[in-house]
């Protein structure tokens, strides 16, 4: 398995240059063909008086605008690096912009977002990590916003809890497991789970992974639920794991997401790269 598609959605021209560096260097690995999409919001236009006309054409040319800064952002990032590349830029028309990366993001092998700036203006309309973790039914990796990631994935930890999510997102991974220098798989809690493999909770993982040449370890770890997240974060502090791994908990309710605490709490403070499967 590898990763020979890759899908960078970026939509914020601050952050290009973190999260290509970030693309690049699983690309580079892999010698995938990485996508830049920029898609544009969509603009309400039912009931438009005279002056909201004028007040949509003016939002619009101000993301096309934005679109353009963005393209020469990553045209500059991207130069001189062994990627074949391509740049799109897409309306997202009567459809959300989430809806629209996942439309594109599902042909691919690899979908990467930046994390939600909540310090910036157009997060709720642009920034969606979440819901394309949830949603696209393709692995996603979450590049924390504040810092640059050119070189991670040598110490990767898996958060494993033998449910259908953790199931795909470790498979989901294998090319960055396969890779990596060590493999640290964690069960927290792995008593309250009726799943539980005895004393060694996390020795299938470790086995399967094994027959895929991935040297791993596995350990187990106590947490209040409402504390799992918080401890977690410190455990890759500890480990100096600089990716995790994990299955993104969530569903749907009428528009609404709900996301388990575990995942909104790492999507929120996460300090590495996060590749999450649903």
């Amino acid at each position: 398995m590898t990763y020979k598609t890759i899908l960078l959605h970026v939509n914020d021209e601050r952050r290009v240059v973190g999260l290509v560096d970030a693309a690049a260097h699983i690309g580079n690995r892999q010698e995938a063909h990485l996508i830049g999409l920029y898609v544009l919001p969509p603009v309400p236009t039912y009931g438009a008086t005279t002056v909201g006309a004028g007040m949509i054409k003016a939002g619009l040319n101000t993301f096309r605008e934005e679109a353009k800064r963005i393209h020469i952002a990553f045209d500059a990032a991207i130069k001189d690096r062994a990627l074949g590349t391509e740049w799109r830029v897409v309306e997202a028309r009567n459809q959300g912009v989430a809806e629209t990366v996942m439309n594109h993001g599902r042909s691919a092998d690899l979908i990467i977002a930046s994390q939600r700036d909540r310090d910036w203006d157009f997060a709720t309309l642009l920034d969606e990590p979440e819901r394309l973790a949830i949603e696209s039914g393709r692995p996603v990796l979450v590049v924390p916003h504040h810092k640059r990631f050119a070189d991670f994935a040598s110490r990767i930890t898996v958060a494993w809890n033998g449910s259908r999510e953790s199931a795909r997102a470790v498979f989901d991974a294998l090319p960055l497991l396969q890779a990596a220098d060590s493999v640290r798989i964690v069960w927290i809690n792995p008593q309250d789970e009726p799943r539980d493999a005895g004393n060694l909770p996390t020795a299938g993982v470790e086995a399967a992974l094994e027959r895929h040449g991935v040297r791993c370890t596995g350990s187990s770890m106590l947490a209040d639920d409402a504390e799992a997240g918080g401890a977690l974060l410190s455990s890759l502090a500890d480990d100096e794991s600089d990716l995790l791994v994990m299955g993104a908990y969530g569903h749907s309710r009428i528009r609404e997401f709900v996301f388990g605490g575990t995942t909104r709490h790492i999507l929120k403070h996460m300090t590495v790269p996060v590749l999450m499967s649903h």
